[in-house]
This record gives C-alpha cells, structure tokens and sequence, in this order.
C-alpha cells in the first residue's frame, strides 16, 4: 500500500544521510527547501513536508543537533514568504498574466478568496494548507496588506510551522529507534497528524456544530452564533 511512500522516502533519506555528516551543509539546504516551498506559485513544486519530516526523524536519532535545523528552518519560511509578499507587491494583477503564474489563475483565485475571508489570519493559517500557502504570502502583497502587520504573522507563523514540521517527527524519531521500527512511519504518522490538523483548523465550526446537540449550553451558543437560519424559498 505504502510501496510508492517507501521509494520516495528512501531516495529522499539517502540525500539526507548524505548531506546530515556535514552539519553546516544540512543548515543550508534545510534553509534553502523552506525558502523554496513558500515562494509564489514555485513552492508548489518542492516536497518540504517529506524532508522536514525526515529532518526530525533523524534529529531524533541524534545525528543532527535540533536547534541549528530548527532555527534555518524558521530563517526559510521567513524568507520565503516575504519573497512571495514582494513578488505580489511588485506585480499586483499583472502577475496573472505572465508566466508561470498564468497557468494557476485558478488556485490564486482561491488564495484570493481565502484571504478576503480570513484576512491576517490566512498567512498563519496558510503555512498548514497544501496549494493555499505557496500562494497567499504573494496575494497579501497583491492586495497592498501592510508589510509590518505581514511580518509580524510572518514571523509568527514561521515558528509554529517549522516546530509543528520537525518536533512530532524528532519525538516519534526517537521512540521508533528505540523499538527498532522504521522512519517511513515518520511520515506516514506525521502526515496524518498534520491532515488532521487542516481539517480541525479548516473545518472547526461544522465539526463544531455536528457535535453540539451533545455540548449542552456551549452547543446552544454555537448553534445560534453560526448555524444558516433555513430561509423559506
């Protein structure tokens, strides 16, 4: 079942162990695949869930130091999405019509509408959403948001992401070592606890409400604050 998961995760932790001997070069490319994953549009090509979740996983197993990848880790979503910021800044709705951007007017049509829903929120909330995050950091600049309220969240959400990224897989690393299991459970465990937390951040109010029958007056309170009125046709 898991037989594709096992290729890639292999190719993928051979350049690791390559690259984890030399501590200075392991920073640089954990910098470097966080900036890239959150660049405009170009960040939907680089695989940074896989290699973020590795990283911890072999942090785990003590043959990387934490706070050196976890801190170039944070330095490259920074960067990355304040990249994108000026990318949308410059170009504004001129961007729609040149490449590569052309060929994706769909999912920055969907960036567009998230971030006019969630305003400053969408850039913390977007780091966690697979196609959203590579472009809202750029529609934020499209839509002349205040880069110092940007960078705050920013700045923010870079910590949250990159712990929420390397420390479940560094813990879950350590345990699976210890047991004698492999790391592909790494990522299979850390994705499913990171599709669970998009579904809990993106769909909290209908999880919400299915369950307020059962949550007495907090239920109540939230049946009358979101649940659509039934209006007759």
């Amino acid at each position: 079942m898991f037989e594709w998961l096992n290729h890639i995760t292999m190719w993928l932790e051979t350049i690791l162990d390559g690259i984890s001997a030399n501590l200075w070069l392991s920073v640089l490319f954990t910098f470097l695949v966080c900036i890239g994953e959150a660049v405009f549009i170009a960040g939907l090509l680089v695989p940074s869930l896989p290699i973020l979740l590795l990283l911890g996983g072999i942090i785990g197993e003590g043959t990387l130091p934490f706070w050196p990848i976890f801190l170039a880790a944070v330095a490259g979503a920074i960067v990355g999405d304040a990249i994108s910021y000026f990318i949308g800044w410059a170009l504004k709705d001129r961007i729609k019509t040149m490449w590569p951007f052309k060929h994706h007017l769909e999912l920055i049509a969907k960036g567009e509408r998230f971030f006019l829903v969630h305003g400053g929120k969408a850039i913390f909330v977007g780091r966690f959403l697979t196609g959203i995050k590579a472009v809202v950091p750029g529609i934020a600049g499209m839509m002349n948001m205040p880069y110092r309220w940007f960078t705050i969240i920013n700045v923010i959400s870079a910590f949250v992401w990159a712990a929420a990224h390397i420390v479940p897989p560094m813990l879950l690393g350590a345990y699976l070592e210890s047991i004698g299991l492999s790391i592909e459970m790494i990522i299979v465990v850390g994705t499913i606890v990171l599709a669970a937390l998009f579904f809990v951040i993106h769909y909290h109010r209908k999880v919400l409400l299915f369950f307020s029958p059962w949550l007495g007056r907090f239920g109540r309170d939230i049946e009358l604050r979101w649940r659509k009125p039934n209006v007759p046709h």
